[in-house]
């Protein structure tokens, strides 16, 4: 991990989800705040049913708001932009500090690192041994997130859980940071710890949850072996 990853802590990973989100009485900026509150060290704001100039105006809502939660502790908490690449740019060219994820049928990493340029860092979904030796043979790929690690509801194009081993043995080949994502709570995150994964990825767990910031503390309690 280069230095670009200084100041990040990856052990909990927050993905939104607008629905979800609104279902509970809350924002996705509001929930957001609450899980970094809670101990998540990175979110990315995930929508793929909203058109870019709102999905820009959530992405600049989530930024204040972690930005406002982490104000006065010293913590570097990145934002994610999940696929809008388009979105992104226009985020980095206004000053902002953020990051970009896409799945496998999204744009090509090569042309992601060539939109958004050096410093940012690019997540990659990867779900076999192949496409983990892809990202690494990229030379593009920061970090890659095994998905689905178990069957999961919020994705529903998400194929059969790759379960502990699976996670285990692709965490092992990859060549690059990994967290886990899909179907991951309070139990599974513990379960997951020791794998090789540097980081689990939530989204229900912490969306639906009635206190998003006390969901996150013991989801990240139960990853790292402490207590919450």
């Amino acid at each position: 991990m280069d230095a670009r990853w200084s100041g990040i802590d990856p052990r909990l990973y927050f993905v939104t989800d607008t629905p979800l989100c609104r279902r509970a009485g809350r924002t996705v900026a509001q929930t957001a705040a609450l899980a970094v509150a809670g101990g998540a060290g990175i979110v990315q704001v995930r929508d793929k049913t909203m058109g870019d100039a709102d999905f820009l105006a959530l992405t600049r809502q989530v930024l204040a708001s972690v930005a406002s939660a982490t104000r006065g502790t010293g913590r570097r908490v990145p934002v994610v932009v999940n696929d809008r690449v388009a979105v992104a740019r226009a985020l980095l060219d206004d000053g902002a500090d953020v990051h970009v994820h896409v799945g496998q049928g999204d744009l090509p990493v090569a042309e992601v690192r060539r939109v958004l340029g050096p410093r940012p860092l690019i997540g990659l979904s990867a779900a076999t041994a192949g496409e983990c030796a892809a990202a690494r043979a990229s030379g593009c790929v920061d970090l890659i997130g095994l998905s689905p690690a178990f069957d999961t509801a919020t994705k529903r194009d998400a194929g059969a859980g790759l379960g502990l081993e699976g996670v285990r043995t692709l965490a092992t080949q990859a060549g690059l940071p990994c967290v886990a994502i899909g179907g991951i709570d309070e139990t599974r995150a513990a379960r997951l710890r020791g794998t090789g994964v540097i980081g689990i990825c939530v989204v229900s767990a912490i969306c639906s949850a009635h206190d998003p910031q006390a969901g996150a503390r013991q989801l990240l309690a139960a990853f790292a072996g402490t207590a919450a």
